[in-house]
């Protein structure tokens, strides 16, 4: 089962079931409506649509061009700064290695949408990219000195949903939390085989890592 039908059915289908339950529940109840069900249910619909937006697009990006994690993510980082006039910056400690394996595939969607998030919502003026190996974890980060926000303040949007879907995945985590200033996205993924894939293999079949290999993406701090 790939990222998007384990969103599809970890997220989705689950809260449109607690939105089904919640109905069911009201309508057995004697009298009318209650006018906050109906505001509660429309919150839950504004975030699910939200989500599947975010999911569907990040599903149609296009794979990357460039041979390589590294490569790809530098690609992007340069591109932003032309584009934006932010600074961007890339800090690679990773093995070189051409090709793709599944786990930098999933890596390089997160942090490109983390990226791009940074530089066309938080107002920044400065983005880091560091990209990490510890113990055969891959160790991702995106942070910027923008204005922030609290993640558990918002509804999900901003990508968010589809970057931890996918992370869940590949069998790793995704964490934001403040930058002070700014915010600060981190995600490990657990050691992956060293086999080349092809960037476009979804392989159902292939054993994937354990989601116990990771287990608070914050302890793997410098």
């Amino acid at each position: 089962m790939g990222w998007l039908e384990r969103h599809l059915h970890d997220e989705v289908l689950q809260s449109l079931a607690v939105a089904r339950i919640r109905i069911d529940r009201a309508l057995a109840a004697p009298g009318p409506l209650p006018r906050d069900l109906g505001t509660d249910l429309r919150e839950l619909l504004d975030r699910e649509i939200a989500g599947l937006r975010a999911a569907l697009t990040a599903a149609e990006r296009p794979d990357p061009a460039e041979p390589g994690l590294a490569r790809a993510v530098a690609a992007d980082v340069a591109r932003v700064a032309r584009a934006t006039g932010i600074r961007a910056e890339l800090d690679d400690r990773t093995r070189p290695r051409a090709g793709w394996t599944p786990r930098d595939l999933a890596a390089y969607r997160i942090v490109h949408e983390a990226l791009h998030n940074a530089a066309k919502h938080s107002g920044a003026r400065t983005v880091r990219v560091a990209l990490a190996e510890r113990r055969g974890r891959l160790v991702c980060r995106v942070r910027d000195d923008g204005r922030g926000f609290d993640p558990a303040a918002v509804p999900r949007g901003l990508g968010l949903t589809a970057m931890d879907a996918q992370a869940r995945a590949a069998g790793g985590a995704l964490a934001v939390a403040p930058g002070r200033p700014g915010t600060l996205v981190t995600l490990v993924l657990p050691a992956a085989p060293e086999r080349r894939s092809d960037a476009t293999s979804d392989d159902p079949h292939r054993r994937r890592p354990s989601r116990r290999a990771v287990r608070d993406p914050l302890a793997a701090r410098r």
